[in-house]
């Protein structure tokens, strides 16, 4: 048997925060987001609601879809970079919303990469122990309270958002075909929060110039994700025995609607077959890829059969792909 995507879910906020209401607090215009983004808005989460909350709507979705109740799930795996803490684990929180029992729950962190990073992960425990059979993957972010609404080249990228999968087994030939995961900490400086860790505990003096907050290198992330990321999908590919034309549908890492064409022209893949979420819900981290996959697929647009390679890359920097042939 393969292990396969059973159903899918997602939740965005209801709150849409446009270009035009962050030029009002950053310098920044609609017509620079536009062109150098393809943003033209997000979503924002309402003051008190956390990376779990969204989390919980999403998972509750995709387990409906599912058929499943609650205690019929074997296990929870969130990526998250937004967390409810930095420790306990948001899994912990998620895992008594959605009332999943003590099941395993744990978190997994490689920033934007952690959606492939955590569907990587409950796949492998289901090959290996029979007592996984329905695994539940949660990509949650809150980063409207990690941004610095004084930065323009942080805080018109990101919005809030949550997209969830169920993996069960699935008849062979159908399923998880290939996966490539990569990590190059060398440059570990490009994407994160500087203070809050052991490295940097937060101070009021870090406080003040925003150490606390989300930060990034944007040509380095372009320059790291445009050679990253073909990379990993081509990898994937070879592991599954496949080729670039086998592809019906990329979903990648919603970043940047520029970057996302350069990486399709780069793989040779055309722009249908590429769909596109960060117009509308900017750049949700963890939870980009599932959201996307969830809309491609209530939209009817991914059928039995298909080849799905779903793809991102995330502070870190860290990188990775998974190729599926869809049940």
């Amino acid at each position: 048997m393969g292990i396969g995507i059973r159903a899918t879910g997602s939740f965005l906020p209801e709150r849409v925060v446009t270009n035009q209401e962050l030029e009002a607090v950053v310098d920044t215009t609609d017509a620079w987001i536009v062109a150098r983004t393809g943003i033209r808005e997000r979503r924002r989460a309402d003051d008190g609601t956390v990376s779990s909350d969204l989390g919980a709507a999403a998972g509750r979705r995709a387990l409906t879809r599912a058929g499943l109740r609650s205690e019929q799930v074997d296990g929870l795996i969130v990526a998250t970079s937004s967390p409810d803490y930095v420790q306990p684990a948001t899994a912990c929180s998620l895992q008594t919303k959605l009332g999943l029992g003590p099941v395993p729950s744990f978190d997994v962190s490689a920033v934007c990469t952690g959606f492939i990073y955590a569907l990587v992960s409950g796949t492998g425990l289901m090959h290996t122990f029979p007592q996984y059979e329905r695994m539940l993957v949660v990509g949650c972010e809150v980063y409207s309270r990690i941004l610095d609404y004084r930065d323009r080249t942080t805080c018109v990228f990101f919005g809030d958002g949550a997209g969830a999968v169920v993996l069960e087994h699935v008849p062979d030939g159908y399923g998880v075909l290939g996966t490539h995961l990569m990590a190059d900490g060398t440059q570990l400086d490009v994407v994160g929060i500087p203070a809050g860790g052991a490295v940097e505990p937060v101070t009021a003096d870090g406080v003040d110039v925003g150490r606390h907050r989300f930060r990034m290198d944007g040509p380095r992330v372009w320059d790291f994700a445009t050679h990253a990321l073909p990379a990993v999908v081509k990898e994937a590919l070879a592991a599954a025995d496949l080729s670039v034309e086998d592809i019906d549908h990329l979903i990648t890492h919603q970043a940047n609607a520029r970057l996302i064409e350069a990486v399709g022209a780069a793989l040779g893949v055309p722009s249908h077959k590429v769909p596109l979420t960060v117009d509308r819900y900017g750049n949700t981290a963890a939870a980009s890829v599932p959201i996307t996959l969830d809309e491609a697929v209530t939209a009817g647009r991914v059928r039995r059969g298909d080849i799905v390679v779903l793809a991102s890359v995330g502070g870190g920097m860290t990188a990775g792909a998974v190729v599926l042939r869809w049940y």
